[in-house]
């Protein structure tokens, strides 16, 4: 199933782009729902470089494990990813815009095992979910770069 979003944050491209370039070397630990994004490789950030991430819902937590699949600096970033009963691949897309940054962000996922039951829900749940996520980053960013 593919999903696409789009969102204006007030930021110069190249910030927004360095915040998921670097996104592993955040601190989650204060976060309830991803206590855990790190790099599982050492080294230079490059296709192939993998991430684990552990995601906590209310009764359930699962590790996905994400690949970078390919980018060009300030314009695109895209993984692939595995966990949780589930697999696909995420592709952000980076434009300027006045100095801002449209932020594209297309999701390609499906339900593998047991969890494949729950496909028919997940335009419902997901799409609501993913949009938030998004309007929650652009905060993130909008907030970090005033200091």
């Amino acid at each position: 199933m593919n999903f696409e979003f789009s969102i204006i944050i007030n930021r110069p491209v190249e910030e927004v782009y360095n915040f998921f370039w670097n996104l592993d070397e955040r601190d989650f630990s204060d976060n309830p729902v991803v206590p855990i994004y790190a790099r599982l490789d050492k080294g230079s950030r490059r296709i192939g470089s993998q991430i684990r991430e552990v995601v906590r819902i209310p009764f359930f937590q699962m590790e996905i494990i994400s690949e970078i699949i390919g980018f060009i600096p300030n314009k695109w970033l895209e993984y692939k990813f595995k966990g949780g009963g589930m697999e696909g691949q995420l592709l952000y897309q980076f434009k300027s815009v006045r100095n801002e940054t449209e932020l594209n962000q297309k999701v390609s996922l499906c339900f593998r095992g047991i969890r494949k039951i729950l496909t028919p829900l997940l335009p419902l749940t997901y799409r609501k979910k993913a949009k938030k996520r998004l309007w929650d980053i652009k905060a993130v960013i909008e907030k970090e770069e005033e200091k």
